[in-house]
């Protein structure tokens, strides 16, 4: 459902006055949000979220409870400028974990997305799987726009997302069950134990499952082509592709159902009141099926069911292949990723704070893939299998300069590696059956980084915050190829520094107000995949290029924000960035493609938000975002230019109105999204069929009841209106879950 923009900010508008005038006759009760919360990823110290250098989001525990949370992305629909879809969540359905993102119109390979300080985006395509983060575990979110390679290095071009996860400070149990129908169906079950001795000695674990039926959303279409028309058969749908090029809608991929656990195991050690020691693992699996296909057609004589042939279409000849319902088919699927951690958070004499931790991610990720001639359950096909892993390393030293300066200090260390292999599979639903190695590439590289940030306060009121941080990113691998076009490429190892300065002002001309100003620069190195891969697919061979240059932007934003009682925030902010070296597939010929550094691009946008209390019991959270990007420069593709970016929306407003009434609480959430483009020329206008991203506005509701302190139901509505939508796939249909809470 479109909505237009003047409706969208009226309403916001509208939402922004009621919250102001009913918020000074709210009464009193806990706040809605705590304007004195403690946030870290915007300095990596200690600072109130009022405080901050940048405007900051936080997904807290209450306000993760109040949505149908059944992976992280289900909780960040607060978050102004923040575009997600498929496998980020939980009800929707996609090939993978993985997922398109954006914020503030930059694409998720430069947004860095961080678990308890440490990234986790894969080594191989820079993507997340979202399903990493155990959702029983996470204890708040933080989200932070803006250039920030100033403190974080590379992929910060778009800002940065923090998932902090629970620490041990009291002893909890929980279990949950969960039940979903229709296009949610399925169950989840989890159990979550954390405790605090006497002794200092801190313990969490947990352990997840999930099971989903999935449903069809991913269809077949075919257009017609010269010459006679073949056998006649009924059940197409006219329809049009995105582009608006006349096809017909003859079938469907079936079913992808999946599975998903995850658990965690963590110690913490208190040495004293102040330092502590820990260490633990995290681990999540991914298992993706299919059911048969579906085909429409039916022969108009004998009524048979038509999944092949030469067929004739409202007198059109349409020619479909067995390939047609297998060749875009990446399934079965496994994904599987163990992190472990060691860190050290403590003093160092009286007024220093130090900082220490080292994290190593391992992750398997395979698919298959059919060949041209396979059928739906035989043939053969490929095994496409990207072992990877990270490193991450880092020692940060805090202490102050005086008494107004800050000192953040620290060094980082980040290592990459991948290893992919495609195998030839005799038959391409076996993975087992995987024989010879067709192809591959290895990849290495390694970031070496020094950072220092000073907080100054310059008056009582002002606050200067001057940072910056030097990367040096180191790079080698290789390629192969058994099968045409044969051949072996070696890359020696090169290296690129860059320095990413940046500047913040934060000035309180009064205790409810606060201004904001910052400018920064940031960068995103080149992943492996964009350096070494020469990978063929459906006829086209798709290289990398050795000596692409890092991605880079550079930032500047206002901002202020105001909390007229304690119950309400208000913040608004304008930011722009500008992008270079940008990283395009240019199409060398029909069949060859060629990553190069090709493009500049501006974003430009404003982000407006208001979270009150309109009544003792009701609770209002609303926000809009434009975000206005386009293509300065595209030597890859020249007609692009002046066109937005893909997967950058243009309007997003969120509304969300929580009511909390004895044992009983509600929640009724809507947001729209305008209209997303695949194509970097913007050619994919149409809405309502396959393979669109069309504008929608999405409701969902959820309503709890405690039954006791320690038993708690609740029932979720998600697609409260029944809004059909295309984000690529089709999106659930109204669908409803139950939900059982226990806790001691």
């Amino acid at each position: 459902m479109k909505t237009p923009l003047n409706n969208g900010r009226a309403l916001l508008a509208l939402c922004c006055i009621y919250g102001l005038v009913t918020a000074a006759d709210a009464a009193e009760s806990s706040n809605v949000v705590e304007l004195g919360e403690v946030v870290v990823t915007s300095t990596r110290t200690n600072a109130s979220l009022f405080d901050a250098p940048a405007a900051v989001t936080v997904i807290n525990a209450n306000s993760m409870e109040t949505k149908n949370a059944s992976r992280l992305g289900d909780v960040l629909d607060r978050v102004p400028s923040l575009y997600l879809r498929g496998g980020a969540l939980g009800q929707s359905q996609g090939t993978t974990g993985t997922s398109s993102m954006s914020l503030r119109g930059i694409d998720q390979t430069k947004t860095l997305i961080l678990l308890d300080g440490q990234t986790i985006q894969d080594a191989s395509s820079g993507k997340v799987n979202w399903r990493v983060p155990f959702v029983e575990d996470i204890a708040r979110v933080e989200v932070v726009p803006g250039a920030f390679s100033s403190l974080y290095g590379s992929n910060a071009i778009g800002g940065v997302v923090n998932i902090i996860t629970k620490q041990p400070d009291k002893r909890e149990f929980t279990a949950k069950i969960k039940k979903g129908w229709s296009d949610a169906s399925g169950e989840d079950a989890s159990i979550y134990f954390r405790d605090k001795m006497d002794n200092g000695l801190g313990l969490v674990t947990g352990f997840g499952h999930q099971n989903r039926d999935s449903y069809v959303n991913d269809f077949v279409v075919k257009a017609p082509v010269a010459g006679a028309a073949g056998t006649p058969v009924s059940g197409a749908q006219a329809i049009t592709t995105r582009e608006g090029v006349p096809t017909y809608l003859v079938g469907d991929m079936g079913t992808t159902p999946w599975n998903a656990t995850n658990a965690t195991a963590k110690l913490f050690y208190d040495l004293n009141t102040r330092d502590k020691v820990y260490a633990g693992v995290n681990y999540q699996e991914t298992k993706q099926g299919y059911t048969q296909f579906n085909t429409y057609l039916k022969n108009t004589v004998t009524g048979a069911p038509v999944s092949s042939g030469t067929l004739g279409i409202n007198g059109q000849r349409v020619v479909l292949a067995n390939s047609d319902f297998t060749l875009f088919s990446f399934l079965p699927l496994h994904e599987a990723t163990a992190r472990y951690f060691v860190g050290y958070d403590g003093t160092v004499g009286n007024d220093y704070l130090l900082k220490a931790d080292l994290a190593k991610i391992e992750r398997a990720y395979s698919f298959t893939l059919a060949s041209p001639t396979a059928t739906w359950n035989s043939g053969a096909g490929t095994l496409s299998d990207t072992p990877n892993d990270s490193l991450d390393g880092a020692v940060q030293l805090t202490f102050p300069v005086g008494s107004r300066h800050i000192l953040v200090t620290g060094l980082a260390l980040h290592k990459d590696s991948v290893n992919q292999q495609i195998y030839a599979l005799p038959s391409w639903r076996d993975p087992g059956s995987r024989t010879a190695v067709n192809s591959g590439y290895r990849g290495h590289s390694t970031t070496a980084s020094v950072f220092a940030q000073d907080e100054f306060g310059a008056t009582d009121t002002l606050k200067i915050y001057l940072g910056g941080r030097w990367d040096g990113w180191q790079t080698k691998g290789d390629n192969f190829s058994v099968v045409a076009p044969v051949g072996y490429t070696f890359y020696s190892a090169r290296s690129v520094s860059a320095f990413s300065p940046k500047v913040s002002a934060v000035y309180k001309p009064m205790e409810s107000a606060v201004l904001r100003a910052s400018f920064g620069k940031s960068f995103r190195a080149p992943t492996n995949q964009d350096l070494y891969t020469s990978s063929t697919s459906r006829g086209r061979t798709t290289t990398g290029d050795s000596n692409l240059q890092p991605e880079r932007g550079s930032t500047w934003e206002v901002g202020s924000e105001f909390s007229f009682t304690k119950d309400t925030r208000i913040t608004a902010t304008y930011y722009d960035t500008r992008l270079n070296n940008l990283i395009y597939l240019m199409q060398v010929s029909a069949a060859n493609s060629l990553r190069i550094n090709a493009g500049k691009a501006k974003v430009n946008g404003i982000e407006l938000g208001v979270t009150t209390k309109l009544a003792r019991w009701l609770e209002l959270d609303a926000n809009y975002a434009y975000i206005n990007s386009s293509i300065l420069e595209n030597a890859a593709d020249p007609l692009s230019v002046g066109k937005r970016l893909t997967d950058a929306p243009g309007n997003i407003v969120g509304i969300g109105l929580t009511a909390r009434q004895g044992a009983w609480s509600c929640t009724l959430n809507a947001r729209y999204m305008s209209h997303i483009y695949w194509t970097a020329q913007n050619t994919d206008t149409v809405e309502g069929v396959p393979g669109s991203y069309d504008a929608h506005t999405m409701v969902n509701a959820k309503f709890g009841y405690a039954f006791s302190k320690e038993v708690k139901g609740s029932v979720a509505i998600n697609n409260l209106l029944n809004k059909k939508a295309y984000s690529y796939f089709l999106l659930p249909s109204r669908n409803v879950t139950a939900e059982m809470d226990f806790s001691f």
